[in-house]
């Protein structure tokens, strides 16, 4: 492990996993004023357990599976060399603790760094912007298909809310067990959703 610095009633640890080590450069000149520990492989159990939290440098696109492994099993911070948008977006899809790029201040670096062990996500405003516009789209466009549903799609959902079984669903409407399937099948497609507790919920939108 890298070099030490501590500061504070409670010593904070981070964890910086870096092949390379530029990432690891980047987060000691930030100075954030707490122990630092850089790994070059894969971060073992009993390293995670001593910090508060990891810090996964990200070169390149294969970076992504060590990247998942860390996300699963502490509080991870994403430093990005790439460049590429699309990985913010991902960050947030993956459960990252927060996403951050490479060429940020060291004011800005050590600003967010300090707000993550404090507990506060470390995404910047646009890429939780960007988040939030895409998750409101998403939702009013169910919520409007919600409104397009066929009267038997109605009759069918309200069942399932009741936690109704296929074939207690069937027997309800006077139809097949198989026709039931074939109606939840319809209505998962046309509200777009990827099961039946999801329907409900867009339903009651």
């Amino acid at each position: 492990m890298g070099a030490t610095q501590a500061v504070g009633q409670r010593q904070h640890a981070i964890l910086v996993w870096d092949e390379s080590g530029d990432v690891f450069d980047a987060v000691r000149r930030a100075a954030v004023g707490v122990s630092l520990w850089r790994v070059s492989g894969r971060p073992r159990s009993t390293e995670l357990a001593e910090v508060d939290l990891a810090i996964a440098a990200l070169y390149r696109r294969s970076d992504w599976k060590t990247i998942g492994s860390l996300i699963s099993r502490t509080h991870t911070v994403i430093v990005s060399a790439t460049g590429e948008p699309d990985d913010s977006a991902y960050a947030l899809t993956a459960g990252a603790f927060g996403y951050l790029d490479l060429g940020l201040s060291s004011r800005a670096l050590r600003r967010a760094l300090v707000g993550a062990l404090r507990g506060q996500p470390a995404y910047s405003r646009t890429v939780l912007g960007d988040r939030l516009r895409a998750e409101l789209g998403t939702s009013a466009a169910r919520a409007t298909r919600a409104l397009e549903l066929t009267p038997r799609q109605r009759e069918v959902v309200a069942l399932i809310a009741t936690g109704a079984s296929d074939k207690e669903i069937g027997a309800a409407l006077g139809i097949a067990t198989a026709t039931t399937q074939k109606h939840v099948a319809r209505l998962l497609k046309r509200l777009d959703v990827p099961n039946r507790a999801a329907a409900v919920a867009v339903t009651l939108v």
